[in-house]
């Protein structure tokens, strides 16, 4: 066996030990042992491919395809990564008409970590913005007692802002419907324009896919201290643009 068949062995075998413990205990960064997981199947198709290709004619060819999609995959994850950190800013600038708050977890009745940025980052920036109106957006889920709607209402009016301000929508289930619900309630009152969408920073090029050149940034960061959980999420979030540009 040669030195780089050697060391694709051992990162292999590296990949898939932590990948397995992201999947089993590490359980909030689940996306990324998985892609642990399959990046260690890679090197072992890439070893194998590899000691096979001077034995085997057709290994030679199925090893330089295997390579190309590779590269091409790597160069793909790059251009959509750079369009997921594009979007990922808070643009102060740009005067609004209405601000759009996309909702996240809530565990029983108060806000998950997610949610909680994302409410921490509205509230910072309405506060000088007092005559726009505010639209929080997200359903019932599982292991949810109130509306994610519900839970950014009494969680902003307990903090000050007037609950005239907020627009409820309580039936939107995904990003898609978070955006055209909340538009749709904007426009039975008559507000057009350039709107504030305020979500985690990772999740902002999503959400501008649906809303489009009217929409203006507000990123919510998660606190430094769960830097593993925002790799993560910005992993997944260039995949889940991927598939969103599938369908």
């Amino acid at each position: 066996m040669s030195r780089l068949e050697k060391v694709c062995c051992i990162l292999a075998g590296l990949s898939l030990l932590i990948g397995v413990l992201m999947l089993s205990v590490f359980t909030a960064v689940r996306f990324t042992g998985f892609l642990l997981c399959c990046g260690s199947a890679a090197l072992v198709i890439f070893v194998l491919l590899t000691r096979w290709r001077e034995r085997r004619p057709w290994a030679l060819w199925c090893r330089r395809i295997f390579l190309g999609l590779l590269a091409a995959g790597f160069a793909l994850f790059a251009v959509l990564e750079i369009r997921v950190l594009s979007w990922a800013r808070t643009d102060r600038e740009t005067p609004v008409t209405a601000v759009i708050v996309l909702g996240a977890g809530v565990n029983g009745t108060e806000p998950s970590l997610s949610l909680w940025t994302r409410l921490d980052a509205a509230l910072s920036y309405v506060k000088d913005r007092p005559d726009i109106p505010i639209v929080v957006t997200g359903s019932q889920g599982r292991g949810e007692d109130i509306s994610e709607a519900r839970c950014m209402a009494d969680w902003l009016t307990a903090r000050g802002v007037p609950q005239e301000r907020i627009i409820l929508e309580e039936q939107a289930t995904n990003t898609e419907e978070n955006i055209r619900y909340s538009l749709e309630l904007l426009e039975q009152r008559t507000i057009a324009g350039n709107i504030a969408v305020v979500s985690s920073d990772y999740h902002l090029c999503r959400a501008a896919a649906y809303l489009g050149g009217n929409m203006v940034p507000v990123a919510a960061r998660m606190p430094a201290r769960y830097w593993p959980l925002t790799v993560n999420y910005y992993i997944r979030e260039a995949f889940g643009l991927a598939a969103m540009v599938l369908q």
